[in-house]
């Protein structure tokens, strides 16, 4: 049986508030972290030799029922809406078994990459069932979407009958929550927002996601506008909340959720004031999903993260899915952005892998740093044998991967997971 009690010691620590703590040890005890300090204190019981211990990365926006699409190759930029029109095509010609077990494939693969907080967005829930069996925390949005009455209340009636179908004891048990998602200004109704935002349920929104959703919601004109007329989804009746992508989360009602956006990147920065984390720790929660590789897959303005970040606003990280991006590690989407950007600290983008994905989500009192009294979800990652002065280099600027994930104190990937203690 596993033991209630293992100290770990490993090259380095990035508890993610402090600094990182070289030759370092962590204790566990119960599934949580219960010291922090150097191995000359306290004799580990395993030592996990040349790696880093991390908090567990949070990926906070993904669609795990999506795989790579047929005849993808990556690398090279490609227009979104001709990609969009390729997603569209997979998901309908998809069973539901299908994405099923695409759900599961990369939920493993999630999971060795050393996630411990996930946030995905599904057709009606699709994933709860797997997301809340592993070894995982995770907010599930079932994805509203459609600008015509029959195909907005198709999937608002899907959503809410999945959220029906779930008692609070399951989602205690699972370390799960549910949520919805509206999926886009240019593909979902206002009703559909505004029912959402009245549900107290976590959200989570496409917003600012390019520049011809500009162009619809101030012109109802454009590219978007023809590619939705030629999928037979566009309304001529349908009336934007608004002129401006922020209209969606922070006009009237909708002040009152948390909104999850992911990407963000055509946000105006007369906006971003909007954004800011408020003092009540009960008031409205936004926070900015930024996928630095799916980004760059389709030939974006320069993200706007420095300036959101600069201005306090929440930027966390996640990999969006196989079907934009190369894999679904939110630690190669840092180093990603590293290479990119190699004015920003490691610091900080170790926060925005971690801590800043688990406040998004409502989290970070139980997880993303390596605190004493949180649980011990974390990520080992293979280090190489050289010496930096900034140990974060040691992490950010190689290709090495993480070799272990724990979760709640108890190894769930890697070398060790087989690793038993009598109590």
């Amino acid at each position: 049986m596993k033991s209630k009690s293992l100290t770990l010691g490993a090259r380095f620590l990035f508890p993610v508030e402090s600094a990182p703590l070289g030759e370092g040890c962590l204790s566990i005890e119960d599934g949580r972290i219960a010291w922090i300090g150097p191995a000359r204190d306290r004799h580990p019981d395993l030592d996990l030799g040349n790696v880093a211990i991390t908090p567990g990365f949070v990926n906070a926006h993904t669609h795990l029922e999506l795989r790579r699409l047929d005849g993808d190759v990556q690398g090279g930029v490609e227009d979104e809406l001709e990609w969009l029109r390729r997603v569209v095509e997979h998901r309908r010609k998809s069973s539901p078994q299908e994405m099923y077990d695409t759900v599961g494939r990369n939920l493993a693969e999630s999971l060795a990459a050393g996630t411990t907080l996930v946030a995905d967005t599904t057709t009606a829930g699709l994933s709860w069932d797997q997301v809340a069996a592993a070894p995982v925390r995770g907010v599930v949005f079932a994805e509203l979407i459609g600008l015509k009455r029959m195909r907005y209340l198709q999937t608002s009636q899907e959503a809410w009958t999945w959220l029906d179908s779930l008692s609070r004891e399951e989602q205690v048990a699972a370390c799960a929550r549910p949520g919805l998602s509206p999926h886009a200004p240019y593909s979902t109704s206002g009703w559909l927002y505004h029912k959402a935002a009245a549900s107290r349920f976590p959200l989570s929104t496409h917003l600012a996601e390019m520049p011809e959703e500009l162009d619809l919601l101030k012109f109802r004109a454009g590219r978007l506008r023809s590619f939705l007329e030629d999928l037979g989804a566009w309304d001529d009746e349908w009336e934007p909340i608004g002129p401006l992508p922020a209209d969606y989360v922070r006009r009237g009602d909708l002040r009152q959720a948390d909104w999850l956006i992911a990407h963000g990147t055509y946000l105006d920065p007369s906006e971003f004031w909007q954004f800011r984390p408020e003092s009540a720790p009960d008031e409205q929660r936004v926070a900015i999903a930024y996928c630095p590789r799916t980004h760059a897959r389709f030939g974006h303005a320069p993200h706007p993260y420095r300036a959101m970040l600069e201005r306090g606003v929440i930027v966390c990280i996640g990999t969006d899915s196989p079907a934009s991006a190369p894999n679904l590690s939110v630690l190669d989407e840092i180093r990603f952005l590293r290479r990119a950007d190699e004015s920003l600290s490691g610091q900080l983008l170790l926060t925005m892998a971690t801590l800043f994905g688990a406040w998004a989500l409502r989290a970070e009192v139980v997880t993303g740093t390596l605190t004493v009294g949180k649980s011990a979800d974390l990520a080992v990652v293979a280090l190489p044998d050289r010496d930096q002065a900034d140990p974060h280099q040691l992490l950010l600027d190689s290709d090495l991967p993480v070799v272990a994930t724990a979760f709640e104190g108890t190894f769930t990937t890697g070398q060790w997971n087989d690793v038993s203690r009598d109590e």
